[in-house]
């Protein structure tokens, strides 16, 4: 080595004094091209949720909506376009009774107000239907710019385009109820809150270190007037949020949690959290004004109404946080050791809960079993497939789809939560990372418990993607080719860009579009297309033949005295719904009870809010004990329990059956009774290859009889012997033993079967529209009108709708013991044919008496328009002796006896 000279040591020691160069900073495209590039996502957006579906929502002049509740939101849209306010009673569902509102106001309200808008002041109801369809598109699309503010926040431009990008595509429970037709309030429930958080990262952010008591007693402008202007506008947001959804307060709670966290943080790292307290309250109270004109304190302090409930969270949060801000302030002015912030904090939170408890029991009841949305639903709740986890049915890969299902963006985007946390860590000025992560894990845990929070948890994911993308592109420096290629650009530079950083860059870009926008996109799951570009379907109006079926109940049968878009008061508390003599049920599955209402309008037994659904287990009357009810007998107790005080007949006047009630939705019947559902029908594995068994209680019960069965007698169709033979392990084999037509040969190989030793045998069926058993003939329900498509090869229909009527009793003598017969051809409005039979035997006395639901002689003015009926008359035997009788439809309807 040899020795450095003098000058060179010199030299090298006023370099050490002379400072850095500094570091050019970088060129960026201008934020004009961002939001031009966000206007594009924007309309594409647009494209998938409104053009793309459009065809099948917009037919003609009709309007069809999708989903059980979009068609009552339209209702309630027109009510409120009608009367100037919103009804908050419904009298014509849950009949009879009715039931509170629990649909948010502020859907309705923007429906109407934007139809006043683009009607000039006179909107009819077809622009209603039409705003009411495209608002939650719009609703949709808007959210592009929003999530890409966040996800500047968050991770910068990079982060916050990527994340447009990713809420502009993802399919799944967002996508589909934000399309064009789903006129519920999901959309702008989403649009909202998420909006709400943006202003409170943007406020929390602005005030931190700036914003005291100090600031606010000396009017400092500067530090007040950002983030109270952000606070303001997070308070305006959480409020419409709550006004969309009466439980809007899991935004309340998410807020809280992070002010909580925040404060103990802030105090530890030796900082002031009064801006938390300060901005918080004031925010709360802004959210609380919002609220209050639709408060009703009839409902007690009920979470899924709007009741005493949202109001009270409100003001224990501003109460909370204000304090919360007193204390900091006192901690940083007395110099108290900080270490006693938190203990005081959640001892503060304990007293101020016990006393909650021990003064307003109801409030933190309810507190309490709102919390339960965070366990996944049990017994008939469980069926309900958007309330099932997203780790159940593919539900992942359909809401967050990735070229395998471990690259789902769902899983991927959970890396990003341990790096923005680190972050945290070592910054202390930001605290929107931990907002962002109070938020997440919130929303994160009701995804898991129920997959429809997917709808939420779209944003999250969409903003965590965008925030991997900028740290992905932040190794690769992609701000330094962007600089490279601007400066070209603007011809400050002629040095050419790096190639391989280039090369690397469209590596990283196609990557990320790979993993995360492709899918979402153009994502399969089982070889369905599920991806956004397919988003047509994924819109579902109600099928055809309800809409016929409604169209025809609306237009063929008596009016209830009740019209739809009038507006009811609540009955005094303890006292019934004064109803007219003329109201009448219509029975069906709760997923219907808002098309029999908002399409038919007639009054629904039960409905989409799953009330009226009943239980036979707990003795409750409803839908579930009615379409399970094993005889006739007990059908018509339930039709008497709903209302003691009211004619069976009038609680339940007409009964609406489809095929999935008989078929896909029969299980749902016997969960929400808590009735496993292979007590009616179960699958084994015979030849590796599943086989259906129906069981001779689900040919017994009303709903298998009604809709497959005509409610006529029906003779054994199919009927197979199997046997169960046991291992003495637990385990149970299924072995058929015999096919017959004959009951009675049947059922002697039932008894043989035993004598050998099964553990048990019975008669089933392979088929549902094959009964296995024979069926009597329903003697209070007549088929008056079946929808257009065939769903079996005999030609039953999709739809069919039975009037439930008292019938005529037609009575006379023969010889004890005879056999009496009676029975008439039937002939539908669709060419279906068929023939209504029931027998009996006379009596010791020589009396017989049948009662028999068909007139004959019909219909009448004052009674249904049915277009199924009798082609003749009956035709009566005894013994060996044959009468025609008629039947006029005075007697049916009013139970009285013809005397043969």
């Amino acid at each position: 080595m040899t020795k450095k000279s003098v000058k060179e040591k010199k030299a090298n020691a006023e370099g050490k004094d002379r400072p850095a160069p500094k570091r050019r900073p970088l060129e960026r495209i201008p934020d004009l091209y961002i939001y031009a590039g966000l206007g594009v996502v924007f309309l594409f957006s647009l494209y998938l949720r409104v053009y793309k579906p459009m065809s099948r929502v917009l037919v003609g002049d009709t309007v069809l909506f999708d989903g059980n509740d979009g068609s009552y939101h339209i209702m309630l849209a027109k009510s409120t376009v009608l009367n100037l306010q919103r009804p908050w009673f419904d009298p014509m569902t849950f009949f009879p009774g009715g039931t509170e509102i629990t649909f948010g106001p502020f859907n309705s309200w923007a429906i109407a107000i934007l139809s006043y808008i683009a009607d000039l002041g006179t909107p009819s109801m077809h622009t209603v239907e039409v705003v009411g369809a495209v608002l939650p598109a719009v609703f949709g699309a808007l959210l592009v710019f929003i999530v890409y503010f966040i996800g500047r926040e968050l991770g910068g431009r990079t982060a916050g385009f990527m994340a447009a990008v990713m809420i502009a595509v993802l399919p799944g429970q967002f996508l589909s109820r934000s399309l064009i037709g789903f006129a519920d309030h999901h959309a702008s429930e989403v649009l909202l809150s998420t909006t709400a958080m943006l202003f409170f990262i943007l406020a929390f952010r602005s005030g931190a270190g700036k914003l005291a008591f100090s600031s606010l007693r000396g009017r400092d402008l500067p530090a007040l007037k950002r983030p109270l202007a952000y606070c303001l506008l997070a308070g305006l947001f959480l409020g419409l949020y709550i006004d969309a959804w009466s439980s809007g307060h899991l935004f309340v709670g998410i807020i809280l949690a992070f002010v909580t966290i925040q404060s103990i943080v802030d105090h530890m790292r030796g900082r002031s959290a009064e801006y938390l307290g300060i901005l918080g309250s004031i925010a709360f109270f802004v959210a609380l004004l919002l609220i209050l004109p639709f408060v009703r304190a009839e409902n007690g302090f009920g979470f899924t109404y709007y009741s005493l409930f949202q109001p009270t969270i409100l003001i224990v949060g501003i109460v909370f946080m204000f304090f919360l801000a007193v204390v900091s302030s006192q901690f940083v002015q007395r110099k108290i050791d900080r270490r006693y912030f938190p203990l005081i904090i959640i001892g503060s939170i304990a007293v101020v809960f016990v006393i909650l408890v021990l003064a307003v029991p109801q409030f933190t009841g309810a507190l309490t079993a709102g919390l339960k949305i965070f366990q996944p639903r049990t017994g008939g709740g469980a069926t309900i497939s958007e309330a099932s986890s997203i780790l159940e049915r593919y539900a992942i890969q359909r809401n967050f789809p990735g070229i395998v299902s471990i690259l789902s963006p769902f899983w991927l985007t959970l890396i990003a939560i341990p790096l923005i946390f680190l972050r945290y860590r070592r910054d202390d000025s930001r605290n929107g990372d931990m907002l962002i992560l109070v938020w997440t894990v919130i929303i994160l845990a009701l995804t898991f418990a129920q997959n429809r929070f997917a709808y939420y948890y779209a944003v999250n994911v969409a903003f965590l993607a965008g925030y991997l993308g900028s740290v992905l592109l932040e190794r690769t420096r992609f701000l330094e080719v962007e600089d490279a290629f601007v400066r070209m650009a603007r011809g400050s530079s002629n040095e050419a860009p790096d190639q391989n950083q280039i090369v690397v860059n469209v590596a990283a870009v196609a990557l990320l579009a790979i993993l995360f926008i492709y899918p979402s996109i153009f994502g399969a799951v089982q070889g369905v297309p599920i991806g956004s570009f397919y988003s047509q379907n994924q819109v579902g109006p109600m099928n055809s033949d309800w809409y016929e079926s409604m169209f025809w109940l609306r237009d063929n049968t008596p009016e209830p005295g009740m019209g739809i878009y009038t507006i009811y008061d609540r009955p005094p508390k303890g006292e019934k719904f004064p109803y007219p003599d003329s109201a009448y049920g219509t029975m069906s599955w709760w997923d219907y009870g808002h098309a029999i209402e908002a399409v038919g309008e007639r009054l629904a037994n039960s409905n989409p809010f799953q009330q009226g659904i009943g239980n036979i287990e707990t003795g409750v009357a409803g839908s579930s004990p009615f379409f399970l009810a094993q005889n006739e007998s007990e059908a018509e107790a339930v039709a008497t329990n709903l209302d003691v005080d009211r004619s069976p007949y009038s609680n339940i006047r007409y009964v609406v059956t489809d095929v999935e009630m008989a078929m896909g939705k029969f299980h749902a019947m016997a969960a929400w009774s808590n009735i496993n559902p292979g007590t009616y029908h179960f699958s084994y594995w015979q030849d590796d290859q599943p086989i259906m068994i129906y069981r001779p209680t689900y040919f017994r019960s009303m709903v298998a009889r009604l809709h497959f069965f005509d409610g006529t007698k029906t003779s054994v169709q199919e009927g197979w012997t199997i046997a169960y033979r046991t291992d003495g392990q637990g385990g149970i084999s299924v072995e058929p033993q015999k096919r017959s037509r004959d009951y009675q040969e049947l059922l002697e190989s039932v008894n043989e079967s035993l004598e050998r030793g099964y553990a048990a045998a019975e008669v089933v069926s392979q088929s549902p529209v094959m009964t296995s058993v024979p069926l009597e003939a329903l003697s209070h329900y007549r088929l008056v009108h079946e929808s257009p498509s065939s769903v079996t090869s005999s030609g039953q229909k999709y739809v069919k709708i039975f009037e439930h009527v008292p019938g005529a009793t037609i009575t006379g003598a023969a010889s004890p013991g005879t056999e009496v017969a009676i029975s008439v051809p039937i002939a539908t409005g669709h060419g279906r044919n068929f023939v209504y039979q029931k027998s009996t035997v006379a009596g010791s006395d020589g009396q017989f008496s049948l009662v028999v639901p068909y007139s004959t002689e019909g219909p009448e003015s004052w009674s249904t328009n049915f277009d199924a009926g009798p082609v003749g008359p009956y035709t009566l035997r005894i013994g060996a002796v044959q009468y025609e009788v008629r039947v006029p439809e005075g007697a049916v309807i009013a139970g009285s006896s013809i005397s043969i």
